[in-house]
């Protein structure tokens, strides 16, 4: 009974740790940039002079065309796919119909290392790149399927999300598009690390609503900041997005790509009338959600002591 006691406090703990270490690269990407600027393109053009052509190996999935760098693809690369397709037609499909007749391309190198020198040209912290109008994505494989899993459907939700948007000439607001984007990452874990988080972070550390929708990423200075930032798109999304809202999370989402304010579409769609009131209805229900108890999925569980995925926030990217 002893041990017991101690396992909440426990993994919180290892929560704030997790939640407060995932962004020191985007950190020390930026002060590269801004502290030294040609040294940072001269090591740019270094690079790139030295990519050299790889020859690609295809293999094809019902749904997918997989490039891979390595003359063997990642285990079970195929199965692994088609389980986050089957995730992705329920909850993504009804924003990116193409997905159900066309194959998206998911390019796969075989290190951190060949992935940086690509022809892709990444940030150094990114994980993934996700390319709208050629409907690819581009990731890395690090050796461990789960967590390829992981950014696969991440990078997956920006692109069937973001082309959603980009019909309207638009781009989905960063708390939607990224809270959507670690939802559908978090599914493919089953009930992985964001889940987990969202069960054991304490209140206080979350943003207030009137000030929550008007946050530029860029603009969070701590590691903490920018945690608790994906941590809360996460847990709003989560709450807009549940099994019984479908139709009204698209409708939002219309709504949002209309150029709607936030207020007027969760007016028009959820019948909440002010920021205030949505704030005061979400934190009642992660009181809930904290409380709701665990059923056994079919994947593996997650640490607590994770990183959570960081992605590329410059706009659309388009081939040479």
């Amino acid at each position: 009974m002893l041990i017991f006691k101690f396992k909440i406090p426990l993994a919180g703990l290892l929560i704030f740790f997790g939640l407060n270490s995932f962004a020191g690269e985007i950190q020390s990407y930026g002060k590269k940039i801004h502290e030294t600027p040609i040294k940072y393109l001269k090591s740019k053009f270094k690079k790139q002079s030295k990519q050299k052509k790889i020859d690609w190996h295809l293999k094809e999935s019902p749904h997918f065309k997989i490039y891979h760098e390595s003359a063997w693809s990642p285990v079970s690369i195929v199965i692994e796919l088609e389980k986050i397709y089957n995730i992705m037609k329920m909850d993504i499909s009804m924003f990116s119909p193409w997905m159900m007749r066309e194959k998206g391309k998911v390019y796969i190198y075989s290190s951190k290392k060949t992935y940086l020198g690509g022809e892709f040209k990444p940030p150094d912290w990114s994980k993934g790149l996700a390319f709208i109008k050629k409907k690819t994505i581009v990731v890395y494989d690090k050796g461990d399927i789960e967590k390829l899993r992981a950014v696969i459907a991440h990078e997956l939700t920006h692109l069937y999300f973001e082309g959603y948007f980009e019909e309207k000439f638009r781009h989905p607001p960063q708390w939607l598009n990224e809270g959507l984007a670690v939802s559908m990452e978090d599914k493919s874990y089953g009930k992985g690390p964001w889940h987990n988080a969202l069960k054991y972070v304490p209140q206080e550390r979350y943003i207030s609503f009137s000030d929550f929708f008007d946050i530029e990423l860029k603009k969070l200075d701590s590691k903490q900041q920018i945690g608790d930032w994906y941590l809360q798109s996460f847990g709003i999304v989560k709450y807009l997005f549940n099994p019984g809202k479908r139709i009204q999370f698209k409708n939002f989402c219309d709504l949002i790509r209309a150029g709607k304010k936030v207020e007027e579409a969760l007016w028009s769609s959820y019948r909440i009338k002010s920021l205030d009131d949505f704030e005061q209805s979400w934190l009642k229900w992660l009181e809930t959600y904290a409380n709701e108890k665990e059923k056994t999925s079919g994947f593996p569980s997650a640490s607590f002591n994770f990183t959570p995925i960081k992605i590329n926030q410059t706009k659309f990217k388009k081939f040479k």
